[in-house]
């Protein structure tokens, strides 16, 4: 960890937290590949021939390891959040209720740790049981931690003088002389590194792997009197958009503001999409989009999520994650996920087919009358090849291949 000053006790307390998030991820993945091993092992035992290839497919329900993730992001966007809003008192602390809270939560999260570390191999339980425990306290610990860091936020606001919310943004924050200790993320091969906050609670501790859910209500924003513009798309007057500009990166804003605006050349050419403007890369693949399917008056509805809305909801920063502009246009709390697929979860979640076709980079598809090999399973991932007319003249050489993300609820009597 970064040097500490010892006065902070509370920064120091979030930094062991986040290391403990870190072992709980590195123990559930150890623990996912014994129990692929294990599978094999078993397989083979029961006379699956040596010749062949034995796949072991992850679920995307459990996202165990993503979710640990998204609860380390959670506990530091907080921390970031206090820090920006109070100054370098809120790492100190204001009473040894927060230090106790904090404490507590990192001794139950090493807890469950050391004892599935210890226990867990020889243990009769399968090892299933041992990666939900992990996951669910993780998220307790997540949850917690991020409620005992808001609730010292607010107490320290309470104290402090009323003072314009421009002068305790973040820059001031910094040209104050009180700079914001950092905290090294640790790699992963996913984007799903930030707190997700939601209208609604997930409808199960199971179901929402990829995406945490925390409601907060949105707080107000200051008219901005000054003019941004990226060098790409002209100007971007933030005093009358509908976007904070802390949600969003400059180019996302941009192609809120500009409806007809096409996307850049870095996202619509290059092998690696990338932000022209914050340079991050945008997970997704030119000429591939996401479709979910909608129950809406007792018909189905099928919508295809352009690339488009994917990258005007991006946010500044490798691991920015991705504020969905549907929350933010027209909710009292904004949604801020980790990854594509927690946005586009998200979106089939918390948002109606109302709100879908009103959205201009969100287009109804009538749907070709396909038997499906998920119907009825509830989730479902799929790839659709050839949709639409031949590849070789499409779109300036854009695949036709489309991602589904398809999402349906189980059949009545199923």
């Amino acid at each position: 960890n970064p040097t500490t000053d010892p006065a902070n006790v509370v920064q120091a307390l979030v930094y062991t937290i986040l290391d403990v998030f870190d072992a709980t991820r590195d123990l559930y993945q150890t623990l996912r590949k014994k129990e692929k091993r294990d599978h094999e092992q078993d397989l083979r035992a029961r006379g699956y021939p040596s010749s062949r290839k034995i796949e072991y497919v992850d679920d995307y329900e459990t996202g165990g390891d993503e979710s640990i993730v998204v609860d380390k992001a959670a506990v530091t966007r907080q921390f970031e959040i206090g820090f920006q809003d109070v100054g370098s008192q809120f790492a100190v602390g204001d009473a040894v209720i927060t230090q106790t809270a904090l404490q507590s939560q990192i001794i139950s999260l090493q807890s469950v740790v050391i004892t599935t570390f210890l226990y867990g191999p020889t243990s009769p339980e399968p090892i299933s049981h041992h990666l939900s425990s992990l996951v669910a306290a993780s998220r307790a610990a997540g949850t917690g931690a991020v409620d005992v860091l808001a609730a010292q936020q607010q107490r320290q606001l309470g104290i402090l003088a009323p003072t314009p919310r421009s002068t305790r943004s973040p820059a001031a924050v910094r040209a104050s002389g009180a700079q914001l200790p950092p905290y090294p993320v640790t790699a992963t091969g996913s984007a799903s590194t930030t707190l997700v906050k939601s209208r609604h609670e997930p409808r199960s501790s199971d179901e929402d792997g990829h995406m945490r859910h925390t409601s907060f209500d949105r707080r107000p924003q200051l008219p901005r009197t000054d003019t941004e513009s990226t060098a790409f798309s002209g100007p971007t007057s933030y005093g009358t958009s509908s976007a904070p500009h802390n949600l969003f990166c400059l180019y996302a804003c941009d192609l809120q503001r500009h409806p007809s605006q096409p996307l850049s050349a870095s996202i619509t050419s290059d092998p690696s999409p990338y932000c022209p403007y914050c340079k991050r890369t945008i997970h997704l693949s030119p000429g591939k989009s996401w479709e979910i399917f909608k129950e809406d008056d007792g018909r189905e509805r099928c919508f295809r999520i352009q690339n488009r809305f994917i990258v005007k909801c991006h946010r500044d920063g490798v691991d920015g994650g991705y504020t969905c502009v549907l929350c933010s246009n027209g909710a009292s709390v904004d949604t801020i996920c980790g990854d594509v697929k927690a946005l586009v979860r998200h979106i089939w979640m918390d948002h109606g087919a109302g709100e879908l076709e009103l959205e201009e980079d969100i287009d109804e598809i009538a749907e070709q009358p396909v038997e499906r090999r998920d119907s009825g399973l509830g989730l479902g991932s799929r790839r659709s090849a050839s949709v639409g007319p031949s590849r070789g003249k499409a779109r300036r050489g854009f695949e036709k291949e489309v991602e589904t993300f398809e999402i349906r609820a189980p059949r009545r009597g199923a």
